[in-house]
């Protein structure tokens, strides 16, 4: 899952907001490693920061692990003791209880440094099961994989196939920037490389909450953001008619997320988009964006429409 908020540049400070931090489990003495990487594709530029708690020197070996388990007394301790067992530590993490005293999950990152590979984890696991041992007589099943924390680290966002360029800024030293009141400083030598990024630029905060990653990236100074919630039908073309009625004005869009009310029925969209462009107030682009949507047979109701103050 992915969360977002937004912020501002301060000299070389950013302030991590409450909800990203929560999410992530920033606190203040929390230890960040930053990364950057500039990217480019038809002569158009940005510059993205990869923060994590997790240093470079051991990042390539943190999986991604879940477990099935009994909701029932003993069950966390059972797969607690399975990998310390095998000095395998348990890093961020969490657990929930699925079905009250029946069924409960447990997903984490661990760090396999100490121990061996993602297979002969699995293999461990799996012949304890089929010798139905008791020390994971709670436990129902486990999956592991490598996490993508390597791979935000070295190759950045772009997917395979894409004529985006992506090249790391280098940075002479990777020490961590202790969290204070929720404000991390961006490392000199990448500030140094942040080119057309001004004191007061507008930063997005996205928070990779599988990963435990956090991306920064960079927006003018003069950006306008604005909220958009609409009801709209749960059919196809209804999202597309929203999208692109939003296009039309000259509207980007930088977050959108869908949610069904009804099934079959009716659902709601939800955008921040960057209204810079648009020269109207937000009167003015309602009115413009339910004319482009009269033409559609479907019905479409305004929930919310706001500025985003940042």
């Amino acid at each position: 899952m992915r969360l977002y908020d937004f912020t501002r540049l301060q000299g070389s400070k950013i302030t991590v907001t409450e909800k990203i931090a929560k999410a992530l489990g920033l606190v203040d003495g929390s230890q960040v490693y930053t990364t950057m990487f500039r990217y480019e594709r038809n002569g158009t530029s940005g510059y993205e920061i990869v923060a994590s708690t997790f240093g470079p020197e051991n990042y390539r070996q943190i999986c991604q692990a879940t477990f099935n388990m009994m909701d029932t007394p003993g069950s966390c301790a059972q797969v607690s003791k399975f990998l310390a067992d095998r000095n395998i530590d348990i890093l961020n993490s969490v657990s929930i209880s699925m079905i009250s005293n029946v069924t409960m999950v447990w997903k984490m990152l661990v760090d396999l440094s100490y121990y061996g590979d993602v297979a002969q984890l699995q293999d461990e696991f799996e012949t304890q099961k089929k010798q139905k041992s008791l020390a994971i007589a709670n436990v129902d099943s486990m999956s592991i994989e490598p996490s993508n924390i390597s791979e935000r680290y070295t190759k950045g966002i772009v997917s395979d196939g894409s004529n985006v360029k992506v090249k790391p800024v280098k940075q002479k030293q990777k020490k961590p920037s202790l969290l204070k009141n929720r404000v991390m400083e961006v490392p000199a030598d990448l500030m140094a490389n942040l080119e057309d990024v001004k004191d007061g630029s507008m930063v997005m905060l996205v928070a990779d909450t599988d990963a435990w990653v956090l991306s920064l990236s960079f927006l003018p100074v003069e950006t306008k953001l604005a909220e958009l919630e609409i009801c709209i039908p749960d059919k196809p073309g209804a999202i597309f008619d929203v999208t692109n009625a939003l296009a039309k004005i000259d509207v980007n869009l930088l977050a959108l997320s869908t949610r069904v009310l009804v099934f079959y029925e009716n659902m709601t969209i939800s955008i921040v988009m960057d209204v810079t462009k648009y020269e109207g107030g937000t009167v003015a682009l309602v009115r413009e964006l339910f004319s482009q949507l009269s033409g559609s047979k479907s019905r479409f109701e305004l929930l919310s429409l706001r500025e985003l103050k940042v």
